[in-house]
């Protein structure tokens, strides 16, 4: 009795392993899918006006940048005194071989005090701080993130 009920387990088991038609091979708890092909794009640096060759994947570096480029944008529209700096992605700009490479948000509420200096490739972050400028009264969202990108206190008050 007790081998027979090993065996329907082991049978069952085995019966998660079905072929998948756009898998190539089946194993246990393994994800069946096709990789992305990564397409590198020129990056030609808005400072310098230097092209570098190849250098970043077009959709998750170059895709982003202009996502968060158009969202800083917005956040210039509605009166804020916002700066977006990506020498970081340049090759002749950066002073070092920088690996990760991020951009670098200044903002600040009033021309009589220094840039807040936030560090983020994340569009989301971006994203939360545009919601959050656009209607601070009403904000629900994630404080974490709004504080991060503007450094201001618990009360998230703009003076």
């Amino acid at each position: 009795m007790k081998n027979k009920k090993s065996k329907i387990g082991f049978a069952a088991a085995l019966g998660g392993l079905v072929a998948v038609p756009s898998c190539k091979v089946i194993l246990p708890s393994a994800m069946c899918y096709d990789p992305a092909v990564v397409v590198y794009e020129d990056y030609r640096c808005p400072y310098c006006g230097e092209t570098s060759k190849n250098l970043y994947d077009s959709y998750t570096v170059i895709y982003f940048i202009n996502q968060i480029e158009e969202m800083v944008s917005q956040i210039k529209k509605l009166g804020f005194d916002a700066i977006l700096d990506k020498t970081e992605f340049c090759p002749i700009c950066r002073d070092n071989n920088i690996v990760n490479p991020e951009l670098i948000f200044k903002i600040r509420f009033s021309d009589k005090v220094d840039y807040h200096i936030a560090r983020s490739n994340i569009v989301n972050e971006y994203q939360c701080l545009l919601d959050f400028l656009s209607n601070p009264d009403n904000y629900s969202g994630n404080r974490a993130i709004i504080q991060k990108m503007t450094g201001l206190g618990a009360d998230l008050k703009i003076e």
